[in-house]
């Protein structure tokens, strides 16, 4: 009979609380649900971003298709550069947005990131390796591979497994 009792995942709502909650706690552990759940967010925060983004930027060049039919219009012409004056604003204000909400989001990305390689017994230094050329492409898989391998059963160098508990001795 094994001495630990496996504990049930985190849930979506859970997962972010805790990562907000260790915003730039890079020790510890992080269970894999934790860094998935987190990568979600992610990932459809970039989607929509770039969605947005891809969406003005056919409003943009679609106002300027528009330039050649109405060159010689000057009323419809001075309508049409305040529209894309007003498109180009609005992209840069999204633009830096999303440039905010990405520095945002950079810090507990990288925690959890490393709380997550603790969390499998290595080190969080190893993501300093991602910055070299070539490298990062074989240190990336290694990367993938720790991320999706089960935590330790047993507390590590880095803390107690925040999935198994041990059994209380009856």
């Amino acid at each position: 009979m094994e001495n630990v009792i496996k504990t049930p995942s985190m849930s979506f709502g859970e997962a972010l609380k805790t990562c907000f909650k260790k915003y730039a706690t890079f020790s510890g552990r992080a269970r894999r649900s934790e860094f998935w759940w987190f990568s979600v967010l992610n990932w459809l925060l970039s989607i929509a971003a770039y969605a947005v983004v891809w969406w003005k930027m056919a409003k943009i060049d679609e106002i300027q298709g528009q330039v050649a039919e109405v060159m010689f219009d000057e009323e419809k012409m001075a309508a049409l550069t305040a529209q894309a004056d007003s498109f180009d604003s609005t992209f840069y204000l999204l633009m830096a947005i999303i440039g905010i909400i990405g520095l945002l989001l950079l810090l507990p990305s990288l925690a959890v990131a490393v709380r997550r390689l603790h969390d499998t017994g290595k080190s969080g230094w190893l993501l300093l390796a991602m910055i070299i050329p070539i490298v990062n492409i074989v240190i990336g898989i290694m990367l993938l591979i720790y991320y999706l391998k089960d935590s330790d059963r047993n507390p590590n160098k880095f803390g107690p497994s925040p999935k198994y508990i041990a059994r209380e001795a009856v």
